[in-house]
């Protein structure tokens, strides 16, 4: 009445061909992988161009392609009116120079001339970044608000320097806090 158990030699011959047999597909099977990678790449390279094809040029076009004659030559005046003092590095207030900021000035001024006289200046327009920005700590330095305040006092500061023209703008191309 009692069935009879199969050896261990027995059940590992018979069970073990049926589980090869068995065994569902994987998803790494070079037949998904031969059609699955191609397929991810094509979708990439459409995406990638059409990225670039209505997204980049929006940008480019409006700053190439003048509108008006007088707009474009006051954009290039503007820009071409720009002083760059370049990696100005200070230790900011109350820091005992555990920190220190990184940053790049950008003076946009109204006239060539005022330009080439910051040039001329350029000794005492970093003499003068360096002691406004060290006199401020690091929460000041931080925050967006008093950024803002930073912007004002620095162009009246250098404003006061200049005597052929007038300040417009002062920009932060470079704002690193380590």
């Amino acid at each position: 009445m009692a069935k009879e158990l199969p050896t261990p030699n027995q059940s590992s011959t018979q069970n073990s061909e049926p589980a090869v047999k068995a065994s569902a597909p994987s998803f790494f099977s070079k037949k998904n992988l031969m059609i699955g990678v191609p397929i991810f790449f094509v979708q990439l390279a459409i995406v990638y161009f059409l990225i670039a094809k209505f997204f980049a040029p929006a940008g480019h076009t409006e700053n190439s392609t003048p509108k008006a004659g007088e707009e474009s030559q006051k954009t290039e005046s503007a820009t071409q009116n720009i002083f760059l003092i370049k990696d100005v590095i200070i230790n900011p207030a109350g820091t005992n120079g555990t920190r220190f900021l990184l940053t790049t000035v950008g003076i946009e001024v109204s006239t060539p001339e005022a330009q080439q006289e910051l040039e001329k200046k350029e000794v005492q327009v970093r003499d003068l970044l360096n002691s406004i920005l060290t006199s401020k700590g690091l929460d000041e330095l931080v925050s967006i608000q008093q950024r803002e305040l930073l912007r004002v006092e620095i162009s009246k500061r250098v404003g006061d320097l200049l005597k052929a023209g007038r300040l417009r703008n002062v920009y932060f191309s470079k704002f690193i806090i380590q």
